[in-house]
């Protein structure tokens, strides 16, 4: 078991004033067998109206409404979580593992994710859990980390044919690879000791539970993790989106901080 303190912080500010701010917000972590909530403090500016809600994929979102004008919108959410260590969460109904085997736009497959695939499908694997492994090691080795390459509408295809991304790249790439294997998979987005921003991954059905791998750190994701949100693919997970009117410049900034308790 693992104690672990997390703070989410976001602030967009607006060059001119906007009103009319309708947001939707996936910041708050999940609550599963492998990781419990202990206390959460969620404080938004300026006032809204709305609340929480869960969407399709189980993930706790919040829907709200500014009215008056504003030049700046903060969302800060910190508290405290217990992680199980080497838990997975097991499968009880499998009638919705259906929704993660197909191909999305961000994930569907052209000549340079074929590229991947050709070179990985060499190989025999009887365990979905290996082979998954097998290509998260090939797509560490071939794909450089690189900020401002992409963004949130490069799909797995374009990422591939640049060589290079950031943590949602690496995910969606493994995720089609996944699939063009037939292996249920899913996109995750979360917090982890040592990151300065939201981190995102994926979750692999093995046949009975969710095997979660960070292709990013080319590593199995243990209790340093928190998940927030998961989905078929990025779009499924956005942490803020939303729509205002006004026409101004954005300035948007990220703070993610994840520490260990020490005990005693």
């Amino acid at each position: 078991m693992r104690l672990l303190n997390y703070h989410y912080y976001m602030r967009l500010l607006f060059s001119e004033p906007v009103y009319r701010h309708h947001f939707t917000l996936r910041c708050l972590p999940r609550e599963s067998d492998k990781q419990r909530i202990i206390k959460q403090r969620v404080k938004i500016q300026p006032a809204y109206k709305g609340s929480p809600e869960i969407d399709s994929f189980g993930n706790t979102c919040i829907y709200g409404l500014i009215e008056k004008a504003h030049m700046q919108f903060e969302v800060d959410v910190n508290g405290q979580i217990c992680m199980q260590k080497d838990r997975c969460e097991v499968v009880k109904d499998t009638s919705k593992i259906g929704m993660f085997r197909y191909h999305t736009r961000l994930t569907e497959k052209g000549p340079a994710i074929q590229k991947i695939h050709e070179k990985l499908c060499t190989k025999t694997f009887h365990d979905p859990v290996a082979q998954a492994m097998d290509m998260m090691e090939s797509i560490f080795q071939n794909l450089c980390y690189e900020t401002g390459i992409t963004g949130v509408k490069t799909t797995a295809e374009e990422a591939a044919k640049l060589g290079k991304g950031v943590c949602q790249d690496y995910a969606h790439i493994l995720l089609t690879i996944l699939r063009m294997e037939h292996i249920p998979c899913r996109y995750v987005v979360g917090m982890m000791i040592g990151e300065g921003a939201s981190h995102a991954w994926v979750e692999l059905f093995d046949g009975e539970k969710w095997v979660a791998l960070d292709p990013t750190n080319n590593c199995v994701v243990d209790d340093r993790y928190i998940c927030i949100s998961y989905g078929r693919d990025a779009n499924d997970c956005t942490i803020n989106q939303g729509y205002f009117y006004g026409s101004p410049k954005q300035n948007q900034e990220i703070r993610v901080v994840v520490e260990e308790v020490e005990n005693g």
